[in-house]
């Protein structure tokens, strides 16, 4: 597995490591698209982090206002109370004097409970119970909706009215009864030594409490109840479903007094103390509003982001593509070059430094050029100085041994015979003689080359036996002018000299596809491994430098061929130590007339 991840990453890597525009797009790729990611990123996470910041600052604004409304509705509540207890006919000992006994007069009775209904009637709609404890009385008596009532049963679920007008504490207490309503429950001592005169207890409804809560309920699914000191849920106006853990709630509210907030992966637990810590308003906002309020926000600057990136990417690949392309092109003139392609020449080179590397490149290729076509021509007229000076060549040896046997004949025969030796030689020197073109037919060559072995026949009489062959449609090509003779020289020279037997030459022409193959081939005594080896050498070496000896004619003939027709061609010796040597000349097949 590791294997294959390193191939992979290399493979992916190796278009960067080659091309330089694949590294200048990358490169302009993470300069464009890195800063606008960062840039993103830490706006998005700004865009969170004011948010939370503002919702925390605008609830703990709203908290605190609700808080005072809440102690406001329930100043108004005491209000009443307080009605009650500064009530002189109710209370009349409150400032001193014995508490009067229960045979108090009946009076009482009547104006209590008209004063109940008439404070019920007031508030019906906040309070759904007024109850009135006088000790002076030792009766209860409580007003609702339904009648008004006065009793000697003194404990009711809120409180003992006889056990606590035994005492001399002084109560103040906030209840919760779990009906929608909670209860007031306050006592009434005496100034001077606190004894109880008596109490009052207000059953009210906690949806006076609406439009405190609604003051706090801003969004949609935050969580908002009011709950006491122990974390345990009062009041839900709004019938959901507390999701808001007690434990989370009582932890947070048993810290130092005050109100504030906690934040957490769930989301910001916000609660302020009303009714002097008695209840607390508690507000639970999750996570997701955060999320959900910053979502259109973050979603534009990604779209954003994301369309300028994609622009950035787009500019960049643009922009490195166009940048490299007189780079690419110049280096693939430059790999023409390197094949031997010189039609490269770059046409209207930019104005800047790369065009001038294409001016240069330009100058360059037409220098080359210019140096080819000099070298090329040198070397012609080289091969065409040595092919005169070989022209003008006339072996004395030679001349003088055909002379003598032409004038031995002459003078013991009488026959026509001299005619033929004659004329063979003057066909020699007039074939030599004539430049008209470097380039001969086959049959021309042929035919100087049987000249020329007609005169050694004459030297050597029966000693030596020719066998020309060609082909009929190779007589018409072309061949380069005096091809064949010195290599038909050299069998004499080093292949037959000195051999007592009967000597051959065989001469063969044909044609194989569309070239021309001729062996020459002589039955003298071969060559040596060694020599064999130094004559292919100098046969695969170019023959830019003066031959000497016997070399010349085959390497002249060698050079002129490649030349002339490619490297592909020219003369290839093959040879066994005392059975002979061949030497194959290699041409293509141009029929007269046709370019060379």
């Amino acid at each position: 597995m590791l294997r294959w991840t390193r191939q992979a990453w290399r493979g992916i890597a190796r278009p960067f490591q080659l091309s330089l525009r694949y590294k200048l797009m990358l490169l302009m790729v993470l300069i464009a698209v890195l800063p606008l990611s960062l840039v993103t990123l830490f706006a998005t996470n700004t865009t969170k982090k004011s948010l939370a910041t503002e919702v925390i600052r605008s609830n703990e604004s709203r908290m605190e206002w609700a808080s005072k409304y809440f102690d406001e509705k329930f100043d108004q509540l005491q209000a009443v109370s307080y009605s009650l207890l500064l009530d002189n006919t109710l209370f009349p000992n409150a400032n001193g004097g014995p508490v009067q006994g229960a045979g108090a007069p009946s009076f009482v009775n009547q104006y209590t409970l008209d004063r109940l209904k008439s404070l019920y009637s007031a508030n019906n709609k906040n309070i759904a119970q007024i109850a009135l404890y006088l000790k002076s009385q030792d009766r209860l008596y409580v007003v609702d909706k339904d009648a008004g009532v006065s009793t000697d049963q003194l404990k009711t679920p809120q409180a003992d009215w006889g056990e606590i007008g035994r005492t001399h504490d002084s109560l103040n207490l906030l209840l919760n009864n779990g009906k929608n309503t909670f209860s007031i429950v306050r006592s009434m001592n005496r100034f001077s030594d606190r004894e109880v005169l008596g109490g009052v207890m207000l059953e009210v409804r906690w949806k006076m409490m609406n439009s405190v809560l609604d003051m706090v309920h801003s969004e949609a699914n935050s969580e908002v109840f009011v709950a006491d000191a122990d974390g345990n849920v009062m009041y839900n106006p709004y019938g959901e479903r507390i999701t808001t853990d007690k434990e989370t709630v009582k932890a947070a509210l048993s810290g130092p007094d005050g109100p504030g907030y906690a934040e957490s992966k769930r989301g910001f637990l916000f609660y302020q103390p009303s009714v002097s810590g008695q209840v607390w308003i508690v507000k639970f906002i999750p996570i997701a509003y955060v999320t959900e309020g910053a979502s259109s926000t973050l979603n534009f600057s990604l779209f954003t982001a994301l369309a300028f990136a994609i622009v950035a990417i787009a500019a960049s690949v643009l922009i490195a593509y166009v940048t490299t392309r007189p780079i690419i092109r110049l280096t693939k003139s430059m790999k023409a070059v390197e094949i031997q392609n010189f039609e490269v020449d770059i046409r209207e080179p930019r104005s800047d430094e790369i065009g001038t590397l294409e001016r240069r490149f330009n100058s360059m290729l037409g220098r080359i050029k210019e140096l080819i076509q000099t070298e090329y021509k040198a070397t012609i007229e080289k091969r065409t100085a040595q092919v005169k000076a070989m022209q003008a060549q006339i072996n004395p040896h030679f001349l003088h041994n055909a002379l003598q046997a032409i004038g031995g004949i002459a003078l013991s025969r009488h026959v026509p015979e001299i005619n033929d030796h004659v004329r063979a030689i003057s066909d020699l020197f007039r074939y030599a003689i004539r430049m008209k073109s470097d380039l001969v037919t086959v049959a021309d060559e042929l035919e100087h080359v049987e000249n020329y072995l007609h005169i050694q026949k004459l030297r050597f009489q029966s000693m030596i036996g020719v066998r020309i062959e060609a082909d009929e449609d190779c007589l018409g090509c072309r061949i380069p002018k005096f091809s064949l003779q010195p290599i038909v020289e050299n069998c004499f020279f080093h292949g037959l000299e000195g051999k007592m037997d009967a000597w051959t030459i065989a001469i063969r022409v044909e044609k194989v596809l569309d070239e021309i193959e001729i062996d020459i081939a002589d039955n003298g005594a071969g060559i040596p491994d060694a020599r064999l080896a130094e004559i292919r050498r100098r046969l695969s070496q170019p023959a830019d430098g003066p031959e000497h000896g016997d070399g010349m004619g085959m390497s002249n003939v060698n050079a002129r061929i490649k030349l002339l027709f490619g490297e592909e061609y020219g003369l290839f010796v093959s040879s066994e130590a005392g059975k002979g040597t061949t030497v194959k000349l290699l041409i293509p097949a141009i029929e007269e007339g046709e370019t060379e």
